[in-house]
């Protein structure tokens, strides 16, 4: 991999994995049409922390507020600090248990179908209130728990599935998008550690590729979270299945 394809890869994971297009499903496409032959879920790791950098550089107020009140023992942080552990175990343990079987979907032909699945789910939240404000609860919890889990595979958009699961169910737009933004970061890390035995033999990866790639991930997905943010906002969050029905279109076109 050159430092040139590291890039793209970097701008590709920044753009796409706050966005709800579904950032596996792009890596895993763009590899191919590259011809870029690397562990795909090693380097899909390094560029993810890329992005995870961004998520504590934009709310490290938020977290570290967060962390204050929970030390302080304040009832309403530390349910929602619960509600963080909750929401990431099914992904913990899907991630654990089917592994090996996740890896085996890092085909094009999955994520074309996986892209279709992500763009109904996404599209589905044109039907939502705006002016919904429901409150946290732990079987909603549960359930965006789980959709964050089915998003292990490559294709399913893990901000798109869990933020449009937690306004289906109600939840306020801006409280949506934080929360699936925090799940990340135990998500991210968890998915870091489980594929570290992986990595046998350093040497067989250039390092300073991989740096580039890091870098531009993170500084393109702190500017892209502001972005989402504003269009969550707006009520136009369902427009991304557009996209993700036009990528399944020409993807599936290009490769047969």
């Amino acid at each position: 991999m050159t430092w040139l394809e590291a890039v793209i890869l970097g701008l590709i994971q920044g753009l796409t994995e706050f966005l709800p297009i579904s950032s596996s499903g792009h890596l895993v496409l763009a590899q191919h049409f590259m011809d870029i032959h690397e562990t795909g879920v090693f380097l899909e790791v390094i560029l993810h922390m890329g992005t995870l950098a961004a998520i504590l550089i934009y709310y490290r107020d938020d977290l570290k507020q967060l962390a204050m009140d929970v030390y302080n023992g304040e009832d309403q942080a530390k349910a929602y600090f619960l509600y963080l552990i909750v929401a990431t175990l099914p992904a913990f343990c899907a991630g654990f248990l089917l592994d090996e079987y996740i890896v085996s979907t890092f085909i094009p032909s999955t994520v074309i179908w996986m892209l279709v699945i992500t763009g109904v789910i996404v599209g589905s939240t044109y039907f939502v209130n705006n002016r919904s404000n429901k409150e946290f609860s732990y079987t909603i919890i549960l359930l965006i728990g789980f959709a964050q889990a089915f998003s292990l595979l490559p294709g399913i958009s893990r901000s798109g599935i869990t933020i449009s699961f937690a306004l289906l169910m109600g939840i306020n737009h801006r409280e949506a998008a934080k929360f699936a933004f925090f799940m990340a970061i135990p998500a991210l890390l968890g998915a870091a550690l489980f594929q570290m035995d992986k990595i046998n033999n350093i040497e067989q990866f250039s390092l300073f590729p991989l740096i580039l790639g890091f870098s531009s991930a993170f500084v393109v997905g702190y500017l892209v979270i502001d972005w989402l943010l504003a269009v969550i906002l707006k009520g136009k969050f369902y427009l991304f299945s557009l996209y993700c029905f036009t990528i399944v279109i020409i993807s599936y076109i290009l490769i047969n």
